[in-house]
């Protein structure tokens, strides 16, 4: 549980609701909304410039591959104990 207040995907409206649908990854596969993104929920505008870049270092042009991406960002959230 954050110790910040969030917004849930339930009580989401307007720009943070068209957000939070436009997810993806295994939390949005499942219908849910990541507590990483539920975290910036009071500034929908910051979570959409973060998703874009997320989005775009995870997928967008590169000399490194999706998969060696996906195993250094693994190595990483293993290295700081996070569960991203």
């Amino acid at each position: 549980m954050p110790y910040i207040r969030t917004i849930s995907p339930s009580e989401a409206t307007g720009k943070l609701k068209e957000v939070y649908e436009s997810g993806s990854g295994p939390s949005a596969a499942r219908g849910k909304v990541s507590m990483i993104r539920q975290v910036q929920s009071l500034n929908p505008n910051a979570l959409a410039a973060w998703r874009a870049l997320d989005v775009e270092i995870m997928r967008g042009e590169s000399r490194i591959t999706r998969r060696q991406r996906e195993m250094i960002a693994t190595v990483v959230s293993a290295t700081n104990h996070c569960s991203y």
